[in-house]
């Protein structure tokens, strides 16, 4: 046998082998990465519709041009519906952005979570940020179940997407940081991120309303 062909044929056994190897760490790991997500995506929804205590499997609305939305509904202990919780995702700068918003039976926005962002570190990012204002009474507050930190989101959870709670649909609009009154403050440095978010959570909603009004669920 020729060296080519002896070169060939070891090439040919290294790369079965490579992926052999690949495809059992694929196996090995894939059931522990599938609980992963699916417990991330329950702690999210009980976040964004805190009033309920079990969901649906996920349904679609159907919508116009032949799509579908993504939603789960969400129960109370008795087994009434208390909101509903819809998929959302946009591009952002640098990333696709895919949210979980939680609304009740008219809209309004209950939790709205980032599942998922890859945006600029520093930047766009900040979506995700949990501010520090803690102080020994507000730590004690929270030790004793007294509800939010001081600016208005639950402890832990992101400044910016804590904004969205108790909005309608026709409320979410963006404000520079300097700008006052009802709406959403962008990160600053990272309008396109923050504009983004917005207007996939806004249509999110209106598409699943006008969806739920036309009979399409």
């Amino acid at each position: 046998m020729g060296d080519i062909a002896k070169l060939c044929l070891i090439l040919t056994v290294v790369c079965v082998l490579n992926g052999l190897a690949l495809g059992y760490v694929y196996d090995a790991t894939r059931a522990a990465i599938d609980r992963s997500a699916a417990g991330r995506l329950a702690s999210s929804l009980a976040l964004v519709v805190p009033g309920a205590k079990s969901f649906s499997e996920k349904k679609q609305a159907s919508l116009a041009g032949g799509r579908s939305l993504d939603y789960y509904e969400g129960f109370d202990a008795e087994g009434k519906a208390v909101g509903y919780a819809l998929s959302a995702e946009r591009q952002g700068y640098q990333s696709l952005l895919r949210m979980l918003v939680g609304i009740d039976g008219a809209g309004v926005i209950l939790g709205m979570r980032v599942l998922e962002q890859a945006e600029t570190p520093g930047l766009g990012a900040r979506v995700d940020e949990v501010e520090t204002r803690e102080t020994l009474w507000g730590r004690l507050a929270a030790l004793l179940g007294a509800g939010r930190a001081a600016g208005g989101e639950a402890p832990g959870e992101p400044w910016f997407q804590a904004q969205y709670r108790g909005l309608a649909p026709s409320e979410l609009k963006l404000l520079a940081s300097a700008e006052t009154g009802g709406g959403i403050h962008a990160v600053t440095g990272a309008t396109v991120t923050s504009r983004a978010i917005t207007d996939a959570v806004r249509e999110s909603i209106e598409l699943f309303l006008a969806a739920k009004k036309d009979g399409g669920r």
